[in-house]
Order: structure tokens, then sequence, then C-alpha cells
């Protein structure tokens, strides 16, 4: 018998934004938890018994459920739902959506006409093609239907049609297999032997993992230290008693050469959960883990909202990663959601990075978390030397594209002399180079300098970028394309493209070093994980002399024989309208740095910049992240800005201009007077205008024991919002935009 019998009426919450429960007559006995299936407006939805009923309803009005299942989430699943929307301010139903996200968990099996690649068709390889062939390999080449194809690759339905006609995909009848696909035995292997300062971390944690309760680790190694052996050894620790595991990281981490570590360490395959999952192996991840078969899961943020049943120990791996702060489901950062999980389930968690977070170091500071430092490089490998480069004093040299080009004048180059030599005496010595530039595409502003007149999306206030490869302009945030225009629009005058891109550096780098092997990567030409796969085995087999790439390969990558980075445009992140500008842009560049030297031969970093007094480059350059951090700390402190004071935004939608001043200055009128709390704005966003919707922003400030949430949400819920506004609450922002 449940807790709950036939005919009771309970609180069920549903997966939705708008909802914090609705009653029903149970029509089986159920727990509190259990999953049950009900419908809205006619609409069936898998919600959770959260409750007694309590909406005071005739009983004649109240709906029967449909359905009530064995499986249930746990009392501590249900606490952690209830303070994570205290917290981040979603609903429960929102933060229950993203728990409940494999809309047909609980059904059978559909039968969707399934096909396989069959590779021995010969046909033209098409980039479209291409993707279509990643995607099955990124899914171990199980059968996909032609919806999963289109999602996964991103091709249209007519490639997908062709491969039929062509009988590249052969269509075959086969059920989605049910989760004992992942029925893998981990083992520890026993092949690897930690250092000293590795064993000593190790022991550390699995002391804790035996004495059970929270704890906060802050796993501190340089890069190359080896922090991954350390954190697996924590897994099997907890996994060998029983417990399950989650390693969460970053999607740009998820590497091939992590895989292969992961089944080297413990015999198998990891089961890895991120956004490229065909809906056949999500249902089977996801009821695999509600059904406890599924015990270790390497996954993206995401993860953490899997159905764990007895989780034992969460290590979020490059802990300071932006990718951890989710923006389009609501608002939430899963680090801090990890670490409350961990508390309120009283079980380890171990944070890893070599540059950690300014609020994880306050938390170290603080003595909520426990430091364990990893000093050296793993195998020897020495750490690289890191210079920088005047650029007032080193100007680039101009280059010419070959005589049969379309266009032969003289371009601005943006590679220094020193950089150039440096490049030449690498590539002699048969060894490889990275160029790193932050910047997609081959020119960031196109402009008329006659009229001044600046290429703009006219959906998005933002401006649009040259793609040369693709020809045309495209906007970064909708995805727009349009034609480069030969003449400005407004005055008929020539353009001209200012900036460097990926594109113009590639271009640079073909005239000045033209028997180079070269290969660029971005989100642009990287389009899946097998194509990076792709990109990273040609550098590890040495088919590649230079690659030209963006933070896609600042991550993860080890290559052995990569001894020269050097980074274009040191300055480009220095100066951003975030408090966290600097610390972000000593974090990137000091991953990057990181690629260098890894393997036998030692290797070089140099940074060009026009700012080579700058503190964050000269933090990089001694290698001292510890007083950098104290300083811009210190210039937080003083500004009262996070770790040491709260911020909560307010994002306020319209998709007309006179809406949204209505609505902000009614906002405005309610606004809240509280002791240690500072309501800033409306203000324009800085982005004011995305796919035609119009934006302004509040900023609600106070000192770090300010509960602020309270006061937002009694603020909010005195203004009425028409149905063509959106409010988005962002609880310690981690942009500005």
């Amino acid at each position: 018998m449940g807790m709950f019998k036939t005919g009771d009426i309970v609180k069920v919450l549903i997966p939705n934004v708008v909802n914090t429960g609705y009653d029903y007559r149970l029509n089986a006995p159920a727990d509190l938890g259990s999953f049950v299936r009900v419908s809205v407006m006619n609409r069936p939805y898998i919600g959770v018994v959260y409750g007694l009923g309590d909406s005071g309803r005739a009983p004649d009005k109240i709906k029967d459920t449909i359905d009530v299942f064995p499986e249930h989430l746990s009392i501590d699943d249900l606490t952690w739902i209830q303070k994570m929307s205290a917290w981040t301010l979603m609903t429960p139903g929102a933060v229950l959506r993203l728990i409940v996200n494999v809309p047909d968990a609980f059904s059978p099996p559909r039968m969707d006409q399934l096909y396989v690649y069959n590779p021995d068709v010969k046909s033209r390889m098409t980039d479209a093609r291409e993707r279509v062939a990643d995607a099955f390999s990124s899914n171990d080449n199980d059968a996909m239907s032609a919806s999963d194809i289109q999602n996964i690759a991103h091709v249209s339905g007519a490639v997908v049609r062709g491969m039929i006609d062509r009988g590249i995909l052969t269509p075959t009848t086969m059920r989605p297999r049910d989760s004992d696909a992942f029925q893998y035995e981990y083992h520890d292997m026993g092949n690897v032997e930690l250092n000293a300062e590795q064993s000593a971390a190790a022991a550390q944690i699995g002391d804790a993992i035996s004495r059970g309760g929270f704890s906060a680790y802050l796993l501190d190694g340089i890069t190359g230290s080896g922090k991954t052996q350390v954190y697996f050894d924590s897994a099997w620790r907890a996994y060998s008693r029983g417990a399950s595991v989650l390693l969460m990281m970053p999607e740009i981490a998820l590497t091939a050469q992590f895989m292969s570590r992961y089944a080297s360490r413990f015999g198998a395959p990891p089961v890895v959960w991120h956004s490229n999952l065909t809906s056949a192996r999500r249902r089977e991840i996801w009821r695999g883990v509600l059904r406890g078969k599924i015990r270790m899961v390497v996954g993206t943020r995401s993860a953490l909202f899997l159905p764990w049943q007895n989780l034992g120990l969460v290590v979020v791996d490059e802990e300071h990663d932006g990718s951890y702060k989710q923006e389009d489901m609501g608002n939430y950062h899963a680090r801090d959601m990890a670490v409350l999980r961990a508390k309120i389930s009283g079980f380890p968690i171990v944070l890893a990075s070599a540059t950690p977070s300014a609020e994880t170091l306050q938390n170290v500071a603080d003595g909520k978390y426990i430091r364990l430092k990893l000093t050296s490089r793993f195998g020897g490998a020495t750490l690289p030397t890191i210079k920088t480069i005047d650029m007032r004093e080193n100007r680039p040299t101009q280059y010419t594209l070959p005589t049969d080009s379309d266009d032969a004048q003289p371009r601005a180059g943006y590679l220094s002399p020193p950089l150039c030599d440096a490049i030449s005496n690498t590539l002699n010595a048969s060894q490889q180079v990275m160029l790193f530039i932050n910047r997609r595409g081959f020119a960031p502003i196109v402009q008329c300098k006659k009229c001044g007149w600046v290429a703009q999306c006219p959906d998005c206030s933002v401006g649009m970028t040259y793609h040369k490869q693709m020809g045309k302009l495209l906007c970064h945030m909708c995805g727009r394309t349009s034609p480069m225009p030969e003449h400005c629009p407004s005055c008929g005058d020539t353009v001209s493209c200012r900036g460097a891109g990926l594109e113009k550096i590639a271009e640079e780098v073909s005239v000045k070093f033209p028997n180079a092997r070269t290969a660029l990567v971005s989100s642009d030409t990287i389009m899946s994980r097998q194509a990076l796969e792709r990109l990273v085995g040609k550098m590890e087999s040495g088919d590649i002399d230079i690659v030209i790439g963006t933070q896609i390969l600042a991550k993860g990558h080890h290559f052995p024989n990569l001894t020269l980075v050097g980074v274009v445009d040191a300055d480009m992140g220095l100066f951003g309208t975030d408090f966290r500008a600097a610390e972000h842009t000593f974090q990137q560049l000091f991953q990057v740095a990181g690629r260098a030297g890894r393997g036998a031969i030692p290797g070089t970093v140099l940074m060009q910049t026009y700012q080579p007094d700058n503190p964050v480059l000269n933090a990089i350059c001694n290698g001292d992240r510890d007083a950098f951090m104290a300083s811009d700390m210190s210039a937080r402190r003083t500004a009262k800005m996070p770790p040491y004071g709260q911020l909560i935004a307010i994002v306020v939608e319209a998709d007309k201009e006179q809406t949204l001043r209505r609505v902000c200055a009614d906002m405005s009128a309610r606004a809240p007077i509280a002791n240690g709390v500072k309501i800033m704005g409306p203000i324009a966003a800085q982005i004011y205008q995305i796919r035609n919707w119009y934006r302004m922003r509040f900023l609600v400030a106070g000192d770090a024991r300010a509960m602020l949430q309270p006061v937002v949400s009694r603020w909010l819920s005195g203004v009425r919002i028409p149905a063509n506004v959106r409010i988005k609450i962002d609880v310690n922002p981690q942009n500005f935009m």
C-alpha cells in the first residue's frame, strides 16, 4: 500500500512553467513523489504527487489520474525542486520540466520506421551527408528515425529523402531497445598509478565517501596535472559501494580522448548524456537511471536532472565554465544546483578546475569547501613559457593574395613579425602551431567608410558578421543570413571589412606560410563531435601543421607535438561591460595556454597585445593565478559585486516598444523599498532587440546576506503582466546582454 490510497485527493505537480500543482483524485494507491499520468485541458502530462490536495474545489469537479506508475522521485528530490524554485524564482513546475524532459518515458516504444547508414554505397559526400554519417557515428550506429536524423545532423528532410532514394540510408524495422542495452559492468582496471599529490587528494575524497554526509572539494590543478584520474578514483570508490555517480562536464570537453580514457580505466564505455541524442536513446538512459540500472553517467548540465537513484557523488569538471549557466528554459547554474542537491541528500561533491571561479575560491576562503591542490604536470611535462608581444612596437606586415585571385590589393595583416618568426621556427622543427582567436567568421564589422553605414541584423540590434566561406552576412544572435552587399545601400560607395575573424587569419596564414597544412575550428566549421574528432585525429597523426581556432580548441585536448600557441588578440575580452570580464579572459587564455607543451618538448605561448602591462596578461605570463584573483576579488569586494554581494537581473521583453515602456513604468512605480536592497533601472538592455522582441533590464542588488528573492517575488506578484510580455529572472547573472 502507498502513502495515499485510491480515491484520495492529492496535489500533482505538472512539468510546465505556470504551474504550482493541481488537485486530482487517485485511481490507484500512490506515494509522495510517485509519477502519474494526468490530463490538463485535454492534454496528457506526466506529473508527480507533490502533497495533499488543497484547492477546496467541489469533489465532483476534480478529475481522476489516468495512470499511477510504480516509479517515483524521492523526498530529497521533492525538497530539491522546492529549494531550487525558491532560489532561482522558477516555478516548481518549471524545475520539474527539467527532470521530466523525456515525453515518452512511460509510453511503450513507438514503431517508427527506422533507418541504418550504409557506408558501402558509393555516393558523393556533401557536407550535409557527412553530418548524417556523423549523427549515426555519435549514436553507436544505431538505427534512427527520419526525424531523429534531421534533428541530430541539422539537415533538411530533402537530404534524408535523397539518401534513402540512393540507398545510403536503408530501412529496417526495429524497436528502440530498452535500457538493458546499457548494462555495462564497470571494474577498476588497475592500470593507472597515481603520483603522491594525486593519491593524497584521492584518499581525502575517498574518506569522505566512506564517512557519508555532505562535503565539497575543490580539485585545483594546473592543466595537465591529472585531475581526471583523481576523480575517476573517487567515482570508482562511490560506484563500488553501490551508489550512483554523475561526472558533469561542458559539452566541449566530451572528447574521444576522454571517452577512451574512461573506457580504459573502467573496462567499458561511459553512458553519455548530452544535447544531441536520439529520442530513443534519451528514453533508454532516462528509464535506466530511474530504475537504478544505470548508475554512472558522463553528461552535460542537464544530466543533473536525470531521475537519480541513490546518488552518492557528483563531479563538476571545469567548474568555472560558462556553459553550466542555463539561460533558455529558466535560469539556473548547474554547479550551484549540484551543490544544493549534495547538501540535501548528504553526499560529497568535487569541483575540478585549473582556473576556479571567484565564487568557488570564496567558498574555500570561508571554509565551506576544502581545497586539494595538484601542482605538477603529469608524466614530467613542463609548463609552457608565456610571453606577450607588444603590438605597438611590432606592427604586422601587409600581405597580398596570389596574382590569380580577384583581389590582389595589399591587405592589413594581424600576425606580428615575432609571431611569424616563431611559427616558422616551429614548422621547421616539424612541430605544430595553434593560433587562437575568439571571433568566428571573416570580419566582425562590415562598414562603409564614406557614410558610416554598418551591416546590421533587421531583427536584432547587433551587427552582422561576414563569413567568407558562406559568402554571406550572418547574425550570430538569430542565425539570419543575407547577401554581402557589393555597394553601400545608403550611399552607393564600396563597403569594407573591419576587424579580424577566424577566416581572415586563415587567409593571412595561407599567404605567409603557403606550404603549411592548416585547419579551421569553430562552431561554424565543426558541426558535430565526430567532425571535431576527425580534426583531433589529424592533429595527433601529424597531418595538420597549423590549427586556427576559437575556444572549441581550448579544452580537454592533448596534443604532444603542439609546442607553440599564438593568441592573435589577447585584448579582446578585457574590456567587456561585465564585472567578470577580467576573470573570464584570464580563464580562457590560461586554458588556451595549457594546450602547449603537453608532451616531452617544452611549449611556448605568445600573446599579441596593445596592453602588455595589463594585470590579467601579467598574471598569465607569471603563472600567478592566485595574485590575479586576489586583486580581482578585492575590486569586487569594494564594489559589493558577487561573491561579496548578490544580483538579480530582471529582463522585460515585449513585441511592441509602447507595451514594454508601459509595463516597465508600472514596475518602477511598484518597486519595493527594502533595507540593504537597491533596484536599478529600467534601462535598455545592451542588445535592445532580439528576433523583433524589445528588451529592458532592471538590476536588483544587495549585500551577501540580503535575501533578494522574496523581495523580487513580492514585487512581481503585484504587477499585471500582459500576454505579449515576457519576464525573465536571472539570479546571479553571468550574461549582461
